[in-house]
C-alpha cells in the first residue's frame, strides 16, 4: 500500500509542477505579501487526473481518523477537492463522505447560509485546502462550521507555502497535514 500512496504523490507532484507551478514572479498573494512562485492548484484540482489523485492521498490521510462524516473547505479552493474526495469515498471507505464548502462571507438571499452543502449540527468533518499561505482564511472557515455545531477533525492542504499557517492552525488546536510544502518544489 505504501509503494500506491507513493506513486500517487510522485505522480500529483509531476502534475502540480506540469500545470500548477510559476516561478516567474513577482506574484502578489491573497494573504499579502509577495512571492518569486506561484501555485495555481485549481489547474491541477480541477483536472480529472489531479482530482483522482489528490483524493486518494487525502482519503489515505483520513484513515484512522474516527467519525468523519463530511469533507470540505473554503470557496473556491476547496470545492473540486471535497467533491472528489467525496465521490472517491464511495470506492474507498466503509462510509461514504459528504461534500460542503464555506462562503467568505454570508449568502444574503436564500437561507443566507455561509455553510453550504451536505454539512449538519454534530458532523465530524475534515477541512481541506488547496493552498495554504497564513491559515488565517482556514481559521475563518472553521470557526463558520463549528458556528453550525460541527467538529473539525483535521485539516489538510495539497500544498503549505510555509508562511506561517501549519505554526497558526496547529496553534489553535487543529491536526494539521500538507500533502507537499513549497520547498518540494524549489
Amino acid at each position: 500500500m505504501q509503494e500506491i500512496v507513493q506513486d500517487a504523490r510522485s505522480n500529483l507532484k509531476h502534475l502540480i509542477k506540469e500545470h500548477g507551478y510559476f516561478a516567474d514572479g513577482p506574484y502578489t498573494l491573497s494573504a499579502g505579501g509577495t512571492s518569486d512562485c506561484y501555485f495555481d492548484l485549481r489547474r491541477v484540482t480541477m483536472d480529472p487526473r489531479g482530482a483522482d489523485l489528490i483524493s486518494e492521498l487525502m482519503l489515505e490521510r483520513l484513515k484512522g481518523v474516527a467519525n468523519i462524516a463530511a469533507v470540505g473547505g473554503m470557496e473556491s479552493g476547496a470545492i473540486p477537492i471535497a467533491t472528489a474526495i467525496a465521490l472517491k469515498s464511495l470506492e474507498c471507505r466503509s462510509g461514504e463522505l459528504r461534500a460542503f464548502f464555506v462562503r467568505k462571507t454570508e449568502k444574503k438571499h436564500g437561507r443566507k447560509r455561509r455553510a453550504e452543502g451536505l454539512i449538519q449540527e454534530g458532523d465530524v468533518v475534515a477541512f481541506v485546502e488547496d493552498v495554504t499561505t497564513s491559515g488565517k482564511s482556514v481559521l475563518s472557515g472553521i470557526a463558520a462550521v463549528e458556528q453550525l455545531g460541527c467538529t473539525v477533525a483535521k485539516v489538510i492542504s495539497v500544498l503549505d507555502r510555509e508562511n506561517g499557517a501549519q505554526e497558526l492552525i496547529t496553534k489553535k488546536g487543529y491536526q494539521f497535514e500538507a500533502l507537499f510544502k513549497a520547498s518540494d518544489f524549489k
